[in-house]
């Protein structure tokens, strides 16, 4: 996989941020249609940690074609830790947890605070201004995808339940919120950072830890390891789904605001319905009027800077242009 060199982030880089973004949230939205195919075949914490640590490996075994970079330096491999942590073990293990104690509509819901998260926490670490634009765009967005999900929420059976699993959501939520930030500052520290292989640390750490949970928690029978449909499923929500995924999101933290590029999560839940249309399934009308919300709402969010916002972003915009986003 080749990303676009430092001249051409340069000249196009909103060009180069909406395609990369537009990217991940397709795979995104793919990706639950193929988890619930493996999940018939493994317990979500052995699933969880199939998704995670296969994607350091495949990403490993490719270095001599990839030919990118790990993280080099006790700092970088600190950045790159803290963020597997987050992003990959607290986030995909909260997550999935979430949606098996909560239901899946209490659980993305929950989990889509994450750009409210970014934006409140670049403010109080970075001190970073947050337009009132902005802040419309993100609430009307999450009421979009709040819309999507309104049949779903408080359905699923045991209050206590339901507590714990958005307990857990909203740790994933952070989580991700406090993972993008942790990137986004070691690609503004350290800007010839190669995002590959930062993924590959990442997933390696992460998966490490879920994989110890996994075996502590659901044991080595957890899965029916024959299944072709389970490797079919987990060779793509891991190399997809994750490694070629989380690439792309990384790429456009580069050239954009961690707020802008979190807000563009709030269309996975679009693209799975249109997969789901693609599939036969016909969506209620509420569902449609939650879908155009959600995209009014990230348009917003991703609305061209105003006249007196551009020449401070263009400061922001060239620093990122400098880099590339592979060696």
């Amino acid at each position: 996989m080749r990303l676009p060199d430092r001249r051409y982030i340069a000249g196009h880089p909103e060009a180069v941020a909406t395609a990369l973004l537009l990217a991940t949230v397709a795979i995104w939205g793919a990706t639950p249609q193929v988890t619930a195919v493996g999940a018939s075949y493994a317990r979500p914490l052995t699933l969880t940690s199939l998704r995670a640590m296969p994607t350091a490996i495949v990403l490993l075994l490719a270095f001599p074609l990839l030919r990118f970079r790990l993280p080099q330096g006790r700092s970088a491999w600190l950045f790159t830790a803290v963020g597997g942590l987050l992003m990959v073990a607290l986030f995909l293990g909260g997550f999935t947890e979430a949606v098996i104690r909560a239901g899946p509509g209490n659980a993305i819901v929950m989990a889509s605070t994450s750009p409210f998260w970014v934006a409140l926490l670049g403010r109080v670490v970075h001190d970073e201004k947050i337009s009132l634009r902005t802040l419309a765009g993100l609430a009307v967005g999450f009421v979009g995808v709040v819309v999507v999900f309104s049949s779903q929420l408080g359905a699923h059976s045991g209050a206590g339940g339901t507590v714990v699993g958005l307990a857990f959501a909203l740790a994933a939520a952070i989580g991700w919120a406090v993972g993008t930030l942790v990137v986004k500052e070691q690609l503004s520290r350290q800007p010839d950072t190669d995002l590959m292989g930062v993924v590959a640390g990442q997933y390696l750490i992460g998966g490490a830890v879920l994989v110890v949970l996994s075996l502590s928690v659901e044991g080595t029978a957890a899965a029916k390891w024959g299944s072709g449909n389970l490797w079919l499923a987990v060779a793509f929500i891991a190399v997809v789904g994750s490694a070629i995924a989380t690439v792309a999101y990384f790429g456009a933290l580069r050239v954009i605001s961690a707020t802008r590029a979190t807000s563009w999560s709030f269309l996975s839940p679009v693209v799975a319905i249109l997969i789901g249309v693609g599939l036969g399934t016909v969506p209620k009308p509420v569902v449609l009027a939650g879908m155009a919300i959600t995209i009014a709402g990230v348009y917003i969010v991703n609305l061209p800077a105003r006249p007196a916002q551009t020449e401070a972003a263009d400061a922001l915009v060239a620093d990122a242009g400098t880099a590339a986003l592979g060696p």
